[in-house]
């Protein structure tokens, strides 16, 4: 059986649950884990872990967080920060311009990949290929309905009926 460990909760149970109201349900499971350690004193971090349903390796973290810190740390959000997106506004409307063009659309990927590297950055394949199907529900690979410099007279010979007097 594993060791309790002794932590010692400053808030009180009307405090915890006040702030627990407006949490979202991962910082909600870390002030119920103090409501724990508020109300029984001592527990495991197995029976804690399973009694939230997670790891007792969160528990652990979790409690030497608040131990080390307090709760302002322990609800603190330390995931990644900001990243600025690579394609401005400015070029964001040339490409969907070119897109929207039927004469001077993209053929490929590749296309398009090196068109916005002309504008100074430097965008791999795969970024170039997300961000077209994810802004614009592109698909380059899917083949045009129509020509775009088929002569509609062509068109209008090719469509016309053979008569049975053509065909003997």
């Amino acid at each position: 059986m594993g060791k309790k460990k002794e932590i010692i909760v400053k808030e009180t149970i009307a405090e915890l649950k006040k702030i627990q109201k407006g949490l979202s349900e991962q910082k909600r499971q870390r002030v119920q884990m103090l409501l724990l350690l508020k109300r029984d004193g001592t527990l495991t971090k197995n029976y804690m872990g399973t009694a939230l349903c997670v790891s007792s390796n969160s528990i652990q973290i979790w409690r030497k967080c608040y131990e080390q810190n307090g709760i302002d740390a322990l609800l603190s959000d330390k995931r990644g920060g900001y990243k600025p997106a690579q394609i401005s506004t400015a070029i964001h409307k040339k490409i969907e311009k070119r897109l929207n063009s039927p004469t001077e659309g993209f053929k490929s990927y590749k296309e398009a990949q090196d068109w916005i590297n002309s504008f100074g950055l430097d965008m791999k394949y795969q970024a170039v290929n997300k961000y077209l199907k994810r802004k614009f529900s592109v698909k380059l690979k899917v083949a045009r309905k129509s020509h775009i410099h088929k002569d509609p007279a062509d068109e209008a010979v090719f469509k016309k009926p053979v008569s049975e007097t053509e065909t003997h």
